[in-house]
């Protein structure tokens, strides 16, 4: 039913509904993968997840912390000594809280017109080049979301590894959770992708990840965030059976550091308090939640960007 209501409110083509609830899985499917092609939805389509990779980024930078190959204190002048002016005195901590003060590439109009209407959005895009676009770091200590700040934690985990940021997913999140469905694509589209829709025309369903990389372009399917979303916070319960989520990730304990590193708290008009990240990249958007006790857990997908309708879906779920 929820399914079918956002379809309606948020004027996109598809919905997927995920839900798990002591490890217990509903989920639900409503809408057309491919309107153009009366493609139906299915809870196995693909979506591209946008920031929620953020959260998968994080539980990587944060092994390695564990493993002592890192540290919350050390600075890009010492990981990546001049990856971006005025920076070097930047902290992992920094980044992972978007304190840094790094600009967001994303927000240059330099970029949008590059990949909107430059017709680059198919091109492959290195991070540091990346990282040309935003202006020079402001001041540090102020909260100001940035996807540069996760471009170079991407980087930051290539340096300490000396693997490529998907090589390095792929090794110790979606193999180890049985994430069949999670990558960093090499394809301009592809497999089970749902199509994104923006407005009256088409959304980012053919585009390079790279533009997004480490900060949001790894591709998912609801079940595999959830489960994903499981393994970080449900400490012994995250053991669903024949289900991903196989064994806890210890990470999820430090991502809820200081409100949130690669997640965000939040607190529900229920009174249910949260740990989730939203996403939302052209022509798609999407939630990851989970209840704190780590019992519940919540994904919604669209193959629209109305964020805020999935938001507000998820909220409701978690409610229940």
């Amino acid at each position: 039913m929820i399914a079918d209501d956002l379809v309606a409110a948020a004027g996109s083509p598809g919905a997927v509904v995920h839900v798990r609830d002591d490890g217990k899985i509903q989920e639900a499917a409503s809408g057309f993968a491919d309107p153009a092609t009366r493609t139906p939805m299915r809870v196995d389509h693909r979506f591209r997840i946008a920031s929620i990779t953020k959260t998968f980024t994080a539980a990587i930078t944060l092994q390695l912390v564990r493993e002592r190959r890192l540290a919350l204190r050390d600075t890009l002048g010492r990981l990546l000594p001049g990856v971006l002016p005025g920076a070097d005195r930047v902290t992992v901590e920094q980044l992972l809280n978007h304190t840094s003060g790094i600009p967001d590439y994303l927000t240059d109009s330099r970029f949008m017109d590059a990949i909107v209407d430059g017709g680059m959005h198919t091109r492959d895009w290195p991070p540091r080049e990346l990282l040309g676009y935003g202006g020079r770091p402001g001041k540090s200590g102020v909260n100001r979301y940035s996807n540069g700040n996760f471009i170079l934690l991407g980087l930051v985990i290539e340096k300490v590894t000396g693997r490529s940021y998907a090589e390095v997913l792929r090794e110790r999140v979606t193999e180890p959770l049985k994430l069949r469905d999670t990558e960093l694509p090499r394809e301009l589209r592809p497999p089970g992708l749902a199509a994104g829709r923006q407005g009256d025309g088409p959304g980012a369903t053919v585009v390079n990840s790279s533009i997004f990389w480490s900060a949001g372009g790894l591709v998912s399917t609801a079940r595999d965030v959830g489960a994903f979303y499981e393994a970080l916070f449900g400490g012994k319960r995250a053991v669903s059976g024949d289900e991903p989520a196989k064994r806890r990730l210890p990470e999820g304990d430090a991502l809820k550091r200081a409100d949130g590193l690669g997640v965000f708290a939040d607190r529900l008009p229920c009174g249910t308090r949260v740990w989730n990240h939203s996403g939302m990249i052209y022509g798609y958007s999407g939630i990851a939640m989970s209840s704190e006790d780590g019992r519940r857990q919540v994904v919604v997908q669209l193959n629209s960007p109305a964020a805020g309708q999935a938001i507000a879906a998820a909220g409701r779920l978690m409610c229940r």
